[in-house]
């Protein structure tokens, strides 16, 4: 009777401890995942940056073209760019309509089987003509 008892306390004690491990695993999974998409993300803002400075005041269409990032690291990740532009900022000291604020947002969905993770990052450009 008490090798019964001993048996099921050190069974419980094993699925407890084989419970613990599997989610350790996969929560370790999602930080990588996520940090993947953080910098695919990241990378996707790059992208939006230079064509912004590169086009000399673009409108939003040529930002939010498509983004194709070749890394062997990044395979699993898509980025969609977005871009709102305000051209009516009013500032005392420039005359009207010299100045662009573009909010460039780069949105990066990483996934890998049944794992799917996203990160989004915003930025705000200003620029004078």
């Amino acid at each position: 009777m008490v090798a019964v008892i001993i048996s099921l306390v050190l069974l419980s004690i094993g699925i407890a401890l084989s419970n613990q491990i599997s989610s350790n695993a996969r929560q370790q999974s999602i930080e990588y995942y996520g940090a993947r998409a953080y910098l695919s993300a990241q990378s996707g803002l790059e992208v939006a940056i230079s064509r912004l400075v590169n086009n000399n005041n673009p409108n939003c269409s040529v930002i939010e073209a498509p983004v194709n990032i070749a890394a062997d690291a990044l395979s699993n990740c898509t980025v969609t760019l977005s871009c709102d532009v305000e051209t009516n900022v009013d500032e005392p000291e420039v005359s009207a309509g010299a100045i662009r604020v573009y909010l460039l947002e780069s949105l990066s969905q990483c996934s890998a089987g049944q794992l799917s993770t996203s990160r989004r990052v915003l930025v705000e450009v200003r620029q004078e003509e």
